[in-house]
């Protein structure tokens, strides 16, 4: 493991995100371990990283913020960036189709991961 790559105080979590990438992406560790890199770094403060998702190839992220309303979104992501360019909004807390409730919305939804961040294994 590159020790470098590693976002402080995330060595077991960093050790399984990128076991995983490798194997849903059929990659190198290497590889996978700049990719997961990129992933964790972009989950701070208020934007929580929930899971993978196409494979490894989209991470889901919940931002929890009020301004702007709170939203989770599904983000390509390689060896050189999360791209937030081309992410996609799976929800909002203002939508009025769903619930306001972020992990009541998710719940249903978690075998569709490919991946679950263990912060919400016990939503299921």
């Amino acid at each position: 493991m590159n020790h470098k790559l590693v976002p402080f105080g995330r060595d077991k979590l960093f050790k399984e995100l990128s076991e995983e990438i490798a194997e849903l992406r059929e990659t190198s560790q290497e590889d996978a371990e700049l990719m997961a890199s990129k992933v964790l770094s972009r989950a701070y403060s208020h934007t929580k990283l929930v899971g993978l998702s196409i494979d490894g190839k989209r991470a889901l992220y919940h931002w929890d913020t009020l301004n702007p309303p709170a939203f989770a979104s599904l983000a390509p992501f390689d060896e050189r960036e999360v791209d937030s360019k081309n992410a996609v909004i799976v929800w909002r807390h203002t939508d009025e189709d769903q619930s306001d409730d972020f992990e009541a919305w998710l719940e249903p939804r978690l075998d569709g991961l490919d991946w679950i961040h263990p912060d919400y294994l016990s939503v299921e």
